[in-house]
């Protein structure tokens, strides 16, 4: 609901930008060799994978602190390129080891994964300017389906894991297993929690200005369905981690857009119903003074229902902005604090 905040020229929906991939760029490939051990194959490989899986967590928290649609937008295209290319090089190049290529397969599949998610809008969380023109029942559509391909997503990520974990034992070697969760994963289904409050509380802010009452009602309803779900669901994720401060975090703005119902409804329905006499009364005959004296009382009272409503209404917004970017500081610290990867290639993966 930022935009019909008293400063909402100066702040567009184009700020509120959560963008979540896996790779995001590519690292420095190496050409078409035959490799004379496993452990020179494993070597080489592990550069491309580390290397992809830092430019993550780098390109996550510039996400986070520069959120320009435009920047976006680019950078996904360029991604899409740039991983389009890598898939090509490891095809004609890439030959395995002794002929397998069960490993470079299953990578080629996950950023392929990648490519189509990025092209069908899941790992691109920021379309709330579109999301707000539809109807509650296509958001909850477009939110189901968007929350159900993340976790496909990641389930094509854990299948390169495990034929990771495959192809090195059919070597006899053994990859290095981190012993916390995959923080990527957490962390998107965190930002899909925290994203779709933000399309539903949007979608408020578009009946509020259509003046629409019935919207407005239906509005609340799903967003009080939505923070039961993040409640459930983020009591379920505080184990996940020792660093609960994203779950809190979420659990904090989602009690806050809840909150509006009871602090807006009686005020907005007040609102919008001494909108509508006025409505009525300059479609009618103002000829008698007794007209005109209702109309101009009409005027007055619409004045100050309407003054009452916004007053608690762009309250509501300034908190509601400090919340919003506490949230983006609390995210990217998390990242920072949380999403650290190996550098040593030699301890990508060991013999027994």
């Amino acid at each position: 609901m930022k935009k019909f905040t008293s400063n909402s020229g100066q702040k567009s929906l184009l700020q509120k930008v959560v963008f979540f991939i896996l790779f995001v760029g590519t690292s420095t490939i190496s050409y078409s060799q035959d490799y004379r051990t496993i452990e020179a194959y494993m070597d080489d490989f592990a550069k491309n994978e580390l290397y992809v899986k830092k430019s993550f967590m780098d390109y996550s928290q510039t996400i986070v602190e520069s959120q320009l649609y435009s920047r976006t937008k680019y950078t996904a295209e360029r991604i899409i390129t740039k991983l389009e290319n890598l898939n090509n090089i490891l095809l004609k190049t890439n030959k395995g080891y002794e002929g397998n290529t069960l490993l470079r397969d299953s990578f080629i599949a996950m950023n392929q994964k990648t490519i189509d998610c990025l092209k069908n809008g899941t790992l691109i969380l920021n379309d709330y300017d579109y999301q707000s023109t539809l109807s509650i029942p296509e958001i909850g559509e477009n939110l189901n389906r968007k929350e159900s391909q993340l976790v496909a997503y990641y389930e094509e990520v854990k299948n390169y894991e495990n034929t990771k974990k495959m192809f090195a034992a059919s070597y006899k070697m053994h990859f290095k297993s981190g012993k916390g969760k995959n923080i990527l994963k957490y962390n998107a289904y965190q930002n899909i929690l925290f994203y779709k409050m933000n399309v539903i509380d949007e979608k408020l802010s578009w009946v509020v200005t259509a003046k629409d009452k019935k919207g407005f009602s239906d509005c609340m309803d799903m967003i009080a369905l939505m923070h039961q779900e993040i409640l459930n669901k983020t009591n379920e994720y505080k184990f996940e981690f020792k660093d609960t401060s994203l779950n809190d975090a979420n659990v904090t703005y989602a009690d806050f857009i809840a909150s509006q119902k009871d602090k807006l409804s009686d005020l907005f329905n007040d609102y919008v119903d001494e909108y509508n006499n006025l409505q009525a009364l300059k479609n009618a005959n103002l000829q008698t003074k007794e007209a005109i004296a209702a109309y101009n009382s009409a005027v007055n009272s619409y004045n100050a229902k309407k003054n009452s409503f916004y007053s608690v209404f762009n309250s509501l917004q300034s908190n509601k902005d400090k919340l919003y970017n506490d949230w983006l500081v609390t995210n990217s610290a998390f990242l920072k604090n949380n999403g650290k990867f190996d550098s040593i290639y030699e301890q990508y993966a060991f013999n027994d």
